[in-house]
């Protein structure tokens, strides 16, 4: 019996109720179209009993760590009909709906050829009927067709069906001298040789991976047994030393120590092994001595070695630190460390090395034979923060172990130990099976050690108020619970308490938002108050519970939990206020204090220093203070339930720091901090039905990240399947629509192969393998090797690490207007915050060398520079630079010729030649475009903003344009963000941003493409139209060395990228893009760029809130005018501190084009003698 036949005769039971839920046919198809399927309902029962059973499975999917997958993820019914249109247009055909009476019923029928798509019985408007039985049909053929789906899906505007605000044409006006100078550099380009470049494959052969094992002297037997005698006699020494016997015994006394045979046993049971350890019990410090220590008893000393993984650099090092001392070592004996720039490892055979997770990757990248040959134990420490490297090492190991046990020949494979304090530890022992006693597999063995915490006592929301109103009169609290937004988190929670409480959720509450719940996937992603009230910041509550917490108890800090700065600003201001009368501003009783990633050092460490008899300290923090800091004197906790969680969506390339519930294992980490000293309090400012819906675990990074660094990875470890496959096997994997969006984003930078052209899937190009040996995102990468093909590399390594790290500028809250006054001070009239921070960067570097470490935390702190910033900014750079040398696409320096340069120019990231274009702020301007090319964006509107697949964009609202009261004509102006974000106001925003203009636009803002050969029409980056004019040209003749130049760019880039290999293997001292074709189109750019006639749009005068305030500033100004000239590339002398006098602030010299050494002596008698 077919379908049409099954539903012929049935009627709809009640017409009424289908009114009351006539959006529930269109939610039910939505939801079920995300999944790949179409329901079959003809009932109106059905479709509530439908609902209904969804609520239920997705509240319960609320509470755990993973999520269901979505399959179409694009399609619904607002833009099944354009999906047919696209289906149209690229086959031919559209299909036909047709309708039917059946009992009193409506059906659609939709077919294509002979073919039924869909046939439903329906009820509602017209316009809604359609739109569901298009929809169905659209799912049953993707169903068949998926590849239909996947290019509907990159042709359209991910999210919307709305079409985009339609940019006119952008006019590209050319002098006639441009157009000569654009003829010749062409003339010029083919006498070298360009119409004889033949592009070939640039995808990596095998033998380029480069896995082959470094050399080193194999560790031979006897070097294994003299090392454990050896280990041996020395810890005899250390078990019989009084000088460790204070140590021995606070060892002694932790809970991991005293679980020693228990913990040995189980890592002994297999391959894999868990250990839980509390907050406290030395769970970090001991395993890995344990395993130690117990191959030394055993006399086999010498052949253990312990590689524990860290998920931040300080916490392996200070680990290091911490466990040499407890036996009585130095770092560099049997413990070491290693972390980006800085290693010092243990001796060979039997040792302890504490690592970051990223180290590791990247030496399994290059020698995962050595490694897995010599480890002995893999511990994996803080698994259950899962961030995206964690993940990604876990599924190496998984499938390292799994190759090496199939091996023909026997081979090494070590032990690994996931350790954590809260981790989902069922989903952790299902992943890692392994073959039990009978030969089955099982899960694998795991062991949960408690802490050494005082008693907690925990209190919900319900107890707390209760508790309020017993202490204090109504009249002082009212106002704190009526304020609004406390108000409505308050009757949210207690509809979710009753609706927990009672099984369902109709009645009560709806917990969930079908609007938003069938919406597309990243919208849903963004919305502000998708979970009830997650966003909802009760600012009244806390500041009323900190207030009774302070008044109803004697002494201990109080420590408060909140989302993100914002909150942390509001909560002090509101305490100030002294809410229920307590004198939360008396300095004597109470000190407020503010933590968070942005918080100065000396502010953190004021956290830790003893207060005054009868003074009480009140923390508010972020989720920092769950693990990172420990304040010690924390009696009670405080936790709002909340925390602020990055996202990233995938379709639309939008990053977004969101205000999100947090997990149980977070609760848990901030309730352990009140039991550190003393017996505590936890106040959870939300209800128990709530906590129970939590998460076990925070949502995976994997899954919320842009996994192009992921991706790349996999291909460059040599890994013989297809990203797809490999990611599949993640513990939880993230969605195919994210990994499609990843390669490709890979593939147009050109990391990967377009064409699949092996079972592996996609290629690594060779452009692909050198951009995964750094270790920032690969277009930042990329944008840094454009930096030494254009001999501008110090500022592109600058700003790369720039953009890869966190915040350079601090805002304190009071504070603000100061703030931004020395940020407009760096920005000196260049449009660009992204040269802002350079600045910045380069005068913090410039005084630290010059005047020394400490003036140059006094310098920074007075204008309102992060030194720790800086600091992981500068590690950064000299990372990158690192990668660079290795890669060989620049020559290293030796320790002579570094100090020579740094003597005249102060430090500087590569020699002078890869620098002799870095200040032309046009051409830096240009190659960062190149690098963020996908955030090209240009002002259609007032401040709105479109780029290339989104609309109505603005300014951050940190970003120095919005913060400051200034007269701002963007119109026609274009500029390029380093991302796009949105957070909680749901307002799409352009972060941090640079205007650039059209002529560099249209050398790197993207593809070029004419839009007609008789016209001077072209397109930029598929979306970007622009029109070439220029006077005494018609339009064919103006644009053809505008294309021309493109193509020679093209060509060469093309050609450097493919050569990269072959430069790195021939180990010369050469410079890349060096030949006299590559020198020629380079100068001729730069020459371009630099006489940029297009010039920038943007008319600005700033006026900043409130009075205008004074320079903060100290030195001396920046300065734009002291240059030199060296063969017309004009070499910018303001940070060469022997130049910057005074009196030198206007000097211009022009020297002649001389050989390097000629140029160094003529450099240092100008800085020495002036001019």
């Amino acid at each position: 019996m077919d379908s049409r036949q099954r539903k012929g005769g049935r009627r709809f039971e009640d017409e009424k109720l289908w009114q009351i839920h006539k959006d529930g046919m269109r939610h039910v198809y939505n939801f079920a179209a995300q999944y790949g399927w179409v329901p079959l309902l003809e009932r109106i029962a059905a479709v509530i009993e439908f609902k209904k059973q969804a609520e239920r499975k997705i509240i319960k999917l609320q509470a755990r760590s993973a999520v269901t997958e979505t399959y179409g993820l694009c399609l619904n019914t607002s833009n099944a009909r354009a999906f047919w249109d696209f289906y149209k247009d690229t086959r031919g055909s559209f299909p036909i709906l047709s309708s039917e009476h059946r009992g009193g019923c409506t059906a659609l029928v939709l077919t294509i050829g002979n073919r039924i798509l869909a046939d439903i019985l329906v009820v509602g408007k017209k316009a809604t009927k359609e739109a569901v039985a298009y929809l169905a049909g659209a799912v049953q053929l993707a169903q068949a067709e998926p590849e239909i789906l996947r290019r509907f899906a990159d042709s359209s505007n991910p999210g919307s069906s709305a079409s985009l605000k339609t940019i006119p044409l952008q006019e590209l006006s050319l002098t006639p001298g441009i157009i000569n100078r654009l003829q010749e550099v062409i003339s010029q380009a083919e006498n070298c040789g360009l119409r004889k470049l033949r592009p070939s494959p640039l995808t990596v052969n095998e033998e380029e991976l480069d896995h082959a094992p470094q050399f080193r002297r194999p560790w031979s037997e006897h070097d294994a047994r003299a090392r454990s005698i050896a280990l041996s006699s020395a810890h005899e020494k250390y078990l019989q030393s009084p000088k460790m016997q204070i140590m021995r015994n606070k060892r002694a006394q932790l809970p991991i120590v005293q679980h020693r045979r228990e913990i040995l046993d189980i890592v002994a049971q297999g391959t894999y092994s868990i250990v839980v350890g509390a907050t406290g019990s030395g769970k970090t410090t001991q395993v890995p001595q344990l395993l130690l220590e117990q191959a030394i008893e055993a006399g086999n000393g010498g052949r253990c070695r312990v590689i524990c993984t860290q998920p931040r650099r300080i916490a392996a090092i200070s680990v290091a630190q911490r466990v040499a001392e407890e036996r009585g070592e130095y770092i560099g004996e049997t413990v070491g460390y290693h972390v980006r720039g800085n290693a010092k490892l243990a001796r060979p055979g039997g040792s302890i090395t504490f690592c970051t997770t990223g180290l590791l990757l990247r030496q399994l990248k290059s020698d995962a034979g050595h490694i897995f040959d010599t480890a002995s134990h893999i511990l994996v420490d803080e698994v259950h923060e899962r961030d995206m490297f964690v993940d990604f090492l876990l599924v190496i190991l998984k499938t390292t172990v799994a190759a090496r046990k199939q091996a023909r020949r026997r081979v090494p494979v070590p032990k690994i130990v996931l350790m954590s304090a809260t981790m989902d530890t069922n989903l952790f022992a299902e992943y890692f099976k392994q073959e039990t006693a009978n030969g089955t597999l099982g899960p694998c063995p795991y062991i949960s050690i408690p802490g050494r915490l005082f008693p907690v006592r925990h209190q919900y929301l319900d107890e707390t108020l209760a508790a309020v109103m017993r202490s204090h009169d109504a009249s002082k609290y009212s106002a704190l619970l009526n304020e609004p937004m406390t108000k409505r988190y308050l009757t949210l929670e207690k509809k979710f308490r009753l609706s927990a409480q009672n099984g369902t959720s109709q009645k009560t509450t709806k917990p969930l938002d079908w609007e938003r719940l069938t919406a597309p996937t990243e919208d849903r992603m963004f919305e502000e108050d998708y979970d009830d009230n997650c966003a909802l910041f009760p600012l009244g509550l806390v500041s009323l519970t900190i207030a009774h917490v302070a008044k109803t108890t004697e002494d201990g800090s109080v420590l408060v939990f909140l989302p993100g700065v914002q909150e942390i600003v509001k909560t002090r201001s509101s305490l100030l206020k002294c809410p229920l009368g307590v004198e939360l501003t008396s300095a004597a009783r109470f000190k407020i204090t503010m933590l968070h990633s942005n918080t100065p050092q000396e502010e953190q460490t004021e956290i830790f220093k003893p207060l005054p008899k009868g003074c009480r300290r009140i923390i508010l923090a972020t989720n920092i203070a769950e693990t990172s800091v420990t304040i010690p004197d924390v009696q009670h906790v405080i936790d709002s339930g909340k925390l602020r969680e990055k996202q990233y969506g995938h379709e639309r390339g939008i990053e977004g720091l969101l205000c999100t519930w947090a997990s149980k294992a977070n609760c848990k980490q901030r309730a352990g901090r009140a039991g550190r000293v003393r017996d505590g309090n936890y106040y959870a400012l939300f209800t128990e039905e709530r906590f129970k819906s939590f998460r076990v675990a925070q949502l995976a990074e994997l899954r919320r990240s842009d996994l192009q660094t992921v991706c790349l990875g996999i291909k460059s470890h040599g890994f013989q399947m297809s990203i797809k496959d490999f990611l599949s096997a993640a513990i939880e994997p993230p969605s195919p629509l994210a990994i499609d969006a990843a390669i490709s984003r890979l593939k147009a930078l050109g990391a990967l192969s377009q064409n699949e052209i092996s079972q592996e899937g996609e290629s690594l190009t060779r452009l692909g393998r050198v951009l995964s040996m750094f270790a920032i995102e690969p277009s930042l990468a990329k944008m840094v090797i454009m930096g030494a093909v254009f001999r501008c590399l110090d500022p592109m390594i600058i700003l790369a690490a720039i953009l890869d790290s966190r915040p350079l500028f601090l805002r304190p809250p009071d504070r603000k207007k100061e703030s931004l006054a020395a940020q407009y001070e760096f920005m000196n009239n260049t449009h660009s915050e992204h040269i802002t921070k350079l600045n910045a960067f380069k005068r913090l570097q410039q005084y630290k060398r010059t005047q020394g470490l400490g003036a140059a935390w006094t310098w920074a702190k007075n204008n309102f520079v992060s030194m720790s910033a800086y600091t992981d900014i500068e590690r950064s750079c000299n990372s990158i630079e690192e990668s660079m040398i290795q890669s060989g696409i620049i020559p290293d320096l030796t320790a002579t010729e570094r100090a020579d340069q740094e003597a005249i120019f102060g430090t500087q990231y590569g020699d002078v030649i890869l620098n002799e274009n870095s200040h032309h702020l046009s051409l830096i301007r240009a190659l960062l475009l190149s690098g963020l090319a996908h955030n090209l964006a240009i002002n259609y509107q007032g401040r709105k903003f479109r780029t290339m697949k989104e609309e109505k964009l603005a300014m951050s609202f940190g970003s120095i344009f919005s913060e400051s009261k200034s007269t701002v004509d963007y119109r026609g102006a274009i500029f390029v963000a380093s991302s796009l974000a949105k957070g909680d106001s749901n307002q799409l925003m352009l972060r941090d941003v640079t205007e650039v203009t059209p002529l560099m636009t249209t050398l790197f803002g993207g593809s070029f493409m004419r839009l007609q050969s008789d016209t001077a029409d072209y397109r930029i980056g598929g979306w970007l139209p622009f029109r070439v004019r220029s006077m005494g040209h018609n339009a064919p003749d103006a644009i053809m060395p505008v294309a021309e130049l493109r193509v020679a760019l093209n060509r060469i880039f093309h050609v450097t990228f493919q050569t990269l290999p072959e430069h790195r293997q021939s180990n010369a001292q050469g410079y890349l893009a060096d030949s006299p074709l590559h020198r020629t189109v380079i100068k001729g750019v730069v020459d371009l760029l630099r006489s940029d006639p297009t010039g920038m749009k943007m008319q600005l005068t700033f006026k900043f809130k409130g009075e205008a305030p004074s320079k903060p500033l100290n030195g001396s100004p920046l300065v734009n005018n002291a240059a030199v000239y060296w063969g017309g590339n004009m070499l910018d002398l303001t940070w060469a501190p022997e130049y910057c006098a005074e009196n030198r602030s206007r000097t211009k010299h022009e020297i002649s084009e001389a050989s390097k050494a000629d140029f160094h002596a003529q450099i240092k008698a100008i800085c020495r003698n002036g001019i």
